[in-house]
């Protein structure tokens, strides 16, 4: 066994326990058969501030009433989002083991099936088990319910949020279900959820004990609540606030009714109440009086509300200060129920019944992690953030983490360090391990948590033997290549369109690799790989790709990926290669390159992860597979056509400020020794005399404002381009005394690629684009919006509407960063700029054009220029806040969650940012202008 400090160690929980004489302590279970039934009750998103008993502004009576009967663990913690802290509860393990590091999207496996979750083992002992509301674990297939789980009943919804009262989720399809069977009903989801729950409790046998996790939607957004509660809290609050009160006001009446229903069964006594949060509240709700929120490790988005209720055993209306992780509950209800756990793979939980029985905590250390790490030690915290840097607060003294100890405390920052390394290594422990030997092959990504192979392979390896230590996700393998008794085509890895080999329903795998031979000298490089695919392998809408994701600091933190199909090649090969006298026992396939180029956005980048993979298979069991057998990055010249950099905006020459005529906000005319009367209309002609202030003057106008009609385009009436048409006055300004108004043909003035959907049959997303007509009024004088509020995840709470959100200065409108609702990933439609057209054939960009194509250049030299504006009026900067320092990774002056800065000379501005979900602005941080189509959405 391990040791820290000269003492044995456990995972527990999210946790390092230190093994004291304590631990080891047998707890009483002398009341264990008096307490066989547990009601787990899970809010979602609800903060620390947000309940009557910690000082709540919405009242809460029936939750404070639990909290008096029950015990109060003030040092509780769960995870900073909602997919780990679920999946820890359930499982008793760290979820980064089998993958869950975030919120588990649409597409991702989820809850692996090897992984066995607790309430089986209630159920193997005689309890009824149910879940009932979120799951949030997976939506794949069948055996990813929860009914196949563990549960003999589910009743509630997948995903991650639901209409509150349509019961639809992602792209407006119901997500509401009983056992596997999508159901339609009416209601407001928190009162179905209550009523089910009594339902439950009411048809229970007195012979037949029950575990039931009651995990509550609310107040997770959308924002909705019924119109009598919302009225009750309207007029000493603003209509937002009213809502989420209502919504939490709406939450305690349905735990009240669940308590009242234990009472009239007679089962107060025989059951075991715990009520919690999965994670810290949004800014819509209160962790006060703790720092941050959620997805953050700081206090406020861990630290939770946690009350356990046994009558007759735990002191009522006491507080308990033992240090508890979400892990451990199942493991620490078991043993008061008097249920062996039998796991077949070790928990990192562990039972605290007895300390919650005596009431004397044991000193031990857990850990919490997302993409930040924090490790708490008796009355220490350390917080590791992605970017390596370390922050130390002592929370007996300093609860709300104001006061960083870490340059004072070096010598315990190297403890916690040391521990939060051995935690790390234990994560890492569930991944592929590489083969042993002299180890120059393989490397440790941070950034995807598994033993990987570097692209720099030792030279004694075979073909194919170079990605026996590829991280494969899904439907792939790596072994033998094919049958050794007819053909030798080695060993690589498989991918199989036609073999659910994970088991989720579902047919797509992945294989990746880990490179850091990439530096800011060199820029340009060739992924390829060596691959054959067979006769019967076949995937839907052209989804087989390669995918480069990069990283900075040591492959810790993303900041974007490309991605190319190829399976158009793959195709179009068949029927070039194709022989009719090829040998038919091996089939008509031939190993082929494929490969992509491209150009690392930023300087910044050095490490990349290199894949390929498919989705949406459909290929037969037999000859259905892509075989792999080397994937090799190297450098390449830059392509010729790239050559001639377009010169920065950076490099305008700076004008006499004195002879500029002010035309109203941050904007000047520069009459260049000629009238000083403003013209009537800013176009190419005069675009370099128009002028925007910052901490300098700029001219974001200048070489923006013409652009061509393509061949393949549509005009304005529809009809299809035969012949290249320039469009001088694409974009022309004309100035009000309250907006810039510009109108834009929204043209790109940028070359374009094809898009996949050629023929609009996929997704909806053609090739084509058209010829607009949009006029945009952007306030000369932005002001900051109150009550405004900021994207989640997924922008479940429409803090940003679909559409376009703000106009670059070439007059191609921003959307927001979705393609569609619920959705991130757009990656595969963009092209070089990260623009592509949408159903209406409207050209736009969905983040920072990084790039060969951008119209606008930006090496990282200084502050990012001015690349467009808000529909609020402030403007959007490029993705840099000084030389070398992108702006996300700006600690003195860091993002808000609408990615705006605000500094003396520019004033509150946005920046773009790369990222795992990149997007242009979290949210309106202004006064939206009504004029621009579509307003905000409430």
């Amino acid at each position: 066994m391990p040791l820290l400090n000269d003492r044995p160690i456990r995972l527990v929980g999210n946790a390092l326990v230190l093994l004291t004489a304590a631990v080891l302590t047998v707890a009483s279970i002398a009341h264990a058969e008096t307490h066989k039934n547990i009601v787990i009750l899970v809010a979602d998103d609800l903060g620390w501030g947000d309940v009557g008993f910690h000082g709540g502004s919405v009242q809460t009576p029936n939750i404070d009433r639990l909290a008096a009967e029950g015990v109060r663990l003030n040092r509780f913690y769960a995870y900073p989002a909602c997919s780990p802290a679920r999946a820890a509860m359930l499982t008793g393990r760290f979820p980064q083991r089998y993958g869950i590091a975030g919120p588990v999207r649409p597409r991702d496996e989820g809850l692996p099936s090897s992984e066995t979750i607790l309430p089986r083992m209630f159920q193997q002992a005689g309890y009824q088990a149910s879940l009932i509301g979120k799951w949030h674990l997976g939506l794949a297939g069948k055996e990813a319910q929860p009914s196949q789980r563990g549960f003999d009943h589910f009743y509630g919804f997948l995903d991650a949020s639901i209409d509150y009262y349509r019961h639809t989720a992602g792209q407006g399809q119901v997500d509401w279900q009983r056992d596997g069977q999508k159901i339609h009903e009416e209601g407001y989801v928190t009162d179905l959820l209550a009523d089910e729950a009594v339902r439950q409790i009411n048809r229970s046998v007195s012979s037949q004990p029950f575990c039931m996790v009651v995990s509550f939607s609310a107040p997770h957004s959308p924002f909705q609540a019924p119109e009598t509660l919302v009225a009750k809290y309207r007029g000493r609050m603003n209509e937002r606030e009213a809502t989420y009160a209502a919504m939490i006001d709406s939450l305690d009446q349905g735990i009240g009714r669940i308590l009242a229903a234990l009472d009239k069964q007679n089962l107060r006594q025989d059951t075991i109440v715990v009520f919690t949060s999965d994670n810290g509240a949004v800014r819509a709700g209160t962790n006060a009086p703790f720092r941050g929120q959620k997805r953050q490790v700081y206090e406020g988005g861990i630290h939770v509300p946690c009350v356990v209720r046994a009558p007759g055993v735990l002191e009522a209306g006491s507080e308990n200060e033992q240090l508890f992780a979400i892990h451990d509950l199942f493991p620490t209800l078991a043993e008061a129920a008097g249920v062996t756990l039998t796991p077949t793979k070790p928990l990192d939980g562990i039972s605290l019944w007895s300390q919650l029985i005596s009431n004397k905590p044991i000193s031990r250390a857990i850990v919490i992690a997302e993409n930040d790490h924090a490790i708490i030690r008796d009355d220490w915290k350390l917080i590791q953030l992605a970017d390596g840097s370390t922050e130390l607060y002592n929370l007996r003294s300093d609860p709300t983490e104001a006061k960083d100890l870490a340059d004072s405390e070096a010598k315990l920052v190297s403890q916690l360090l040391s521990q939060l390394a051995q935690y790390k290594v234990v994560v890492q422990t569930d991944g592929p391990v590489p083969p042993s030997g002299d180890g120059s092959y393989a490397r440790q990504s941070v950034a995807s948590g598994r033993h990987t192979l570097a692209v720099t392979a030792t030279q004694h390896l075979q073909e194919g033997e170079s990605l026996a230590t590829a991280t494969l996700r899904g439907d792939a393998k790596y072994g033998v290549l094919g049958d050794p008794r007819v053909e030798s085509n080695g060993r690589g890895v498989r991918l199989l369109s036609g073999e659910d080999f994970d088991g989720n329903g579902t047919y797509a795998g992945e294989a990746s690799l880990i490179s850091s031979s990439v530096s800011p000298a060199q820029r340009w490089y060739r992924f390829y790989i060596s691959g054959l695919a067979q006769d019967n392998f076949t995937v839907d809408q052209d989804d087989l790709y390669l995918k480069v994701e990069f990283f900075q600091n040591g492959g810790t933190d993303s900041l974007d990926l490309i991605k190319e199909r190829i399976y158009t090649q793959v195709s179009q090969e068949r029927k070039d290669f194709f022989d009719k006298d090829t040998n038919e026992s091996l089939g008509h396939s031939t190993w082929r390159t494929y490969a992509m180029d491209f150009r690392t956005p930023f300087a910044e980048v050095d490490t990349v992860k290199l894949s390929v993979g498919f989705a949406n298979g459909k290929g037969e069991q037999r000859r259905s597979e892509f075989w792999v057998n080397s994937m090799d990055l190297k450098p390449i010249d830059t392509p010729e056509k790239y050559v001639a950099a377009k010169p920065t905006i950076r490099e305008f020459p700076q004008p006499d400020a004195a002879t500029l005529v002010a035309l109203g906000g941050r904007w000047y005319f520069d009459p260049k020794g000629s009238e000083r009367k403003p013209p009537q209309q800013f176009d190419y002609t005069n675009s370099n005399q128009l002028l925007y202030k910052s901490d300098r003057f700029e001219a974001p106008f200048a070489d923006n404002m013409s652009s061509w009609l393509r061949a393949g385009y549509l005009d304005f009436e529809g009809k299809a381009v035969e012949k290249d048409q320039p469009k001088p006055y694409a974009v022309v300004i004309s100035f009000t005394d309250k907006h810039l108004v510009m109108r834009s043909r929204n043209l790109p003035n940028h070359p374009t690629a094809t898009f996949p959907d050629r023929w609009r049959m996929l997704d909806g997303n053609p090739s084509y684009i058209k010829e607009q007509a949009n006029t945009w009024h952007l306030p000369l004088k932005p002001k900051r919006d109150p009550t405004a509020f900021a994207m989640d995840e997924k922008n479940s709470n429409q803090a940003l509407p679909m559409g376009a959100i703000g106009v670059a200065t070439n007059g191609v409108i921003f959307f927001n960063p979705f393609d569609h609702i619920f959705e991130t990933d757009a990656v595969w439609r963009l092209d070089r700029c990260c623009g592509h057209p949408s159903p209406q054939q409207q050209y736009h960009y969905h983040k920072y054009p990084v790039c060969v194509k951008t119209p606008w250049s930006d090496e990282g030299q200084a502050h990012s220029s001015v690349i467009g504006f808000a529909f609020d009026g402030f403007p959007v900067y490029g993705p840099y806040e000084s030389q070398g320092l992108l702006a996300k990774d700006d600690t003195r002056n860091p993002l808000n969650a609408f990615n705006l800065h605000e500094d003396p000379d520019r004033g509150p501005h946005y920046h773009v940012t790369p990222g795992e979900y990149p997007h242009i602005i979290g949210g309106f941080w202004g006064q939206l202008e009504t004029l621009n189509r579509p307003g905000r959405r409430r």
